[in-house]
Order: C-alpha cells, then sequence, then structure tokens
C-alpha cells in the first residue's frame, strides 16, 4: 500500500479561527500564538480519515488540499 502525500493550504484571510482544524488533525493544524487563525504545522504531509475530515468539516472551506 503507497501512501499518498498532499500539500495542505490555508487561506488565512478567509479563516474565522473556530479551530476545528486543530481539535481534528493537531498533527498537522495549530492556532496561531494569537489565537485568532489556524496555521500549518507542515505542509506536505500524509493524507489521512482526520485530515480530510478537517479539511471537509472547515465552515469556511478555506482548506485545500493538492497533491505534492
Amino acid at each position: 500500500m503507497t501512501t499518498q502525500y498532499v500539500y495542505v493550504n490555508i487561506d488565512t484571510y478567509r479563516c474565522n479561527g473556530c479551530g476545528t482544524c486543530a481539535a481534528l488533525c493537531p498533527a498537522v493544524f495549530r492556532m496561531g500564538e494569537d489565537g485568532e487563525k489556524a496555521e500549518l504545522i507542515d505542509g506536505c504531509v500524509a493524507l489521512s480519515e482526520e485530515l480530510e475530515k478537517a479539511a471537509s468539516m472547515c465552515p469556511e472551506k478555506c482548506i485545500e488540499l493538492e497533491a505534492c
């Protein structure tokens, strides 16, 4: 079984800082030091169920996953 890697992009302009992505996938996302916006821990990561869920559940739809 081959692991698929994706590049994660967050449109921080649209991010409302809800923290859903950081709660669902803390290996990839964290809240910034100011607590207002999500930020990436690493941009190119292994695709996981948690990552797909975080992207799909983002209320602002500001997380994009692309092959890397």
